[in-house]
């Protein structure tokens, strides 16, 4: 079921970002561009993640390491794209330039961790620490400004914390829908919230 899983939420990911990718085309706003490659980033973690459980067993250990490491490379690079959205949402484009190496700094260290320990836990905490920043900043305008697409994004942000507590404490349902395909069905009801959230938001100023 994790295999299905992952296909789902790969599939629903390429979706939004198709969606964000023609925001970005009749908006020319770098807030849905970014927020589109975030959903891309996404996308590709899920497949991997989708080959590594479906294959494992059939491959050999250091093309599971391969997949597996891009699995979670994938999910460091969605939280990169992240940062920078909400960078060129909440800032000029001056200061986003800045954050950007900062970033790339971030998703280098991220990069040498996982190649030396690559437990998902590495992921999950590079990830949560860009959706901290994100709710930071969103919150912020929801309670300044009162921006919608602010709190849908909050929402998001809020429900993909849940599926990753969820999936740290192990949660199972059911023998075949364990504690993995709990947190890819919930982080699917984020992803949407995130997604029409981004859709509503803009670039600084004009923000």
């Amino acid at each position: 079921m994790t295999v299905v899983t992952d296909l789902i939420l790969s599939a629903l990911a390429v979706y939004f970002a198709v969606c964000l990718g023609r925001q970005h085309e009749l908006l020319h706003m770098n807030v849905h561009l970014y927020f589109s490659y975030a959903f891309w980033a996404l996308s590709l973690g899920a497949l991997l993640g989708a080959l590594t459980h479906g294959l494992g067993r059939n491959l050999s250990v250091a093309a599971g390491r391969i997949l597996w490491r891009g699995t979670l490379f994938s999910l460091g690079v969605a939280a990169f794209f992240l940062l920078l959205a909400t960078g060129y949402h909440a800032f000029s484009v001056q200061s986003v330039q800045l954050l950007k190496w900062m970033a790339v700094l971030l998703l280098a260290l991220y990069a040498i961790v996982i190649l030396r320990d690559d437990r998902f836990l590495w992921a999950l905490l590079f990830y949560a620490t860009a959706m901290l920043v994100m709710l930071s900043v969103m919150l912020y305008d929801l309670f300044s400004r009162g921006l919608a697409g602010s709190g849908i994004v909050v929402a998001g942000i809020l429900v993909s914390f849940a599926a990753a507590i969820i999936q740290r404490s192990g949660l199972t349902l059911h023998r075949h829908f364990n504690h993995n395909d709990l947190y890819h069905v919930i982080q699917m009801i984020g992803l949407y919230y995130l997604y029409r959230g981004a859709m509503m938001l803009q670039d600084w100023p004009a923000a």
